[in-house]
């Protein structure tokens, strides 16, 4: 029986770190915003104080003067932005790719006694479970919280810790992530952090999970 001293807690972001799929959710974001707002927005997100889909939109609504009509703004832009999501992929035939060996690495780590895997993404639930059935990743049925729990990244971060752990406390904990904000609020709480592709300069960065014998070296030295 895995012991609560022993727990290795593990998270990961999910679009750019897990699902392919930053490209085409930010242009769906953008035009969302354009929609419901008529407001034109650039998708530089190292520009806005909380990555995160309420996050960023929170900050719009700021600055547009909008705060009175804030609730039915959130509401609003996210079903339509939700709709494009399911349209966008139903025309794929309902399929995205995985980050390169994603699926394969998730598994890996479910065998492991001691470690304890849950997702923390700043992406609303609603889309991040479609994205995450698209790549076929759902079936690993993980922890997770998301953008629709809270507006910032370290929020999230404690909440998927939550419950993932349901009250003990991990020996180490460790985030996977391909943004800058994603190694900053690891910073924050004091998680190793991994970089998943080449957005990030981090002394752990690593492509892909093809990697996935050298990463669990690094997540578990002396694990083989």
């Amino acid at each position: 029986m895995r012991t609560a001293t022993g727990i290795h807690l593990i998270l990961f972001d999910i679009d750019g770190t897990l699902v392919d799929s930053d490209e085409f959710d930010s242009e769906l974001y953008v035009a969302a915003v354009r929609k419901v707002l008529g407001i034109e927005i650039g998708d530089d997100w190292s520009a806005y104080r909380n990555v995160t889909d309420g996050g960023i939109l929170d900050e719009i609504i700021d600055n547009a003067g909008l705060t009175d009509g804030r609730p039915g703004v959130h509401s609003e832009v996210k079903a339509v932005f939700a709709g494009m999501v399911s349209e966008y992929l139903e025309e794929r035939g309902g399929r995205l790719p995985e980050i390169e060996g994603a699926g394969t690495f998730l598994a890996e780590l479910e065998s492991l006694p001691e470690v304890s895997v849950a997702l923390a993404t700043g992406g609303w639930e609603e889309t991040a479970r479609m994205k995450l059935r698209a790549a076929g990743l759902d079936r690993y049925s993980l922890p997770l919280a998301s953008g629709s729990d809270a507006l910032t990244r370290v929020e999230i971060m404690q909440i998927a810790e939550n419950r993932a752990l349901g009250g003990q406390t991990a020996r180490r904990r460790t985030y996977f992530g391909d943004g800058i904000w994603d190694k900053q609020a690891s910073e924050q709480l004091g998680y190793d952090f991994i970089a998943i592709g080449d957005k990030v300069q981090h002394h752990a960065r690593y492509p892909n999970f093809r990697y996935k014998r050298t990463i669990l070296a690094h997540l578990l030295p002396g694990a083989d």
